[in-house]
């Protein structure tokens, strides 16, 4: 799965932690036509970061990138997993880009998704 190919100018958006709470939420949609949403999460070196998806449709996948790379720590389109969680080794930025298999979505239709985001 190649993502630059797909790719669209708009920024990601950031993914912020209320004070005392290791968990954020954010609620969005994909479809055919707006098959994928980035979000950026600034990861602290000691932490753990997970990830969890959490949809009704089988075809909505997250991947996960570090900054300085297009090549995915996780692409559950792969692994199936609907959650994915790795000890952070030094400060750094990740995309977290949360997407739909276009050819398996049918023209019109949207799809509903929470991305849960935990630093701990």
């Amino acid at each position: 799965l190649v993502f630059a190919a797909t790719a669209t100018a708009s920024a990601a958006d950031a993914i912020a932690f209320n004070p005392g709470s290791p968990w954020a939420q954010t609620v969005g949609n994909v479809s055919k036509t707006d098959n994928f949403h980035e979000y950026q999460v600034n990861a602290s070196a000691g932490k753990t970061l997970q990830i969890n998806l959490v949809t009704k449709n089988p075809n909505v996948y997250f991947s996960v990138m570090p900054a300085q790379s297009h090549k995915p720590l996780i692409d559950t389109q792969k692994t199936g997993d609907t959650t994915w969680s790795t000890r952070i080794a030094m400060d750094e930025t990740y995309t977290v880009r949360v997407y739909e298999d276009a050819d398996a979505t049918p023209s019109g239709e949207q799809t509903k998704y929470a991305l849960q985001v935990g630093m701990y």
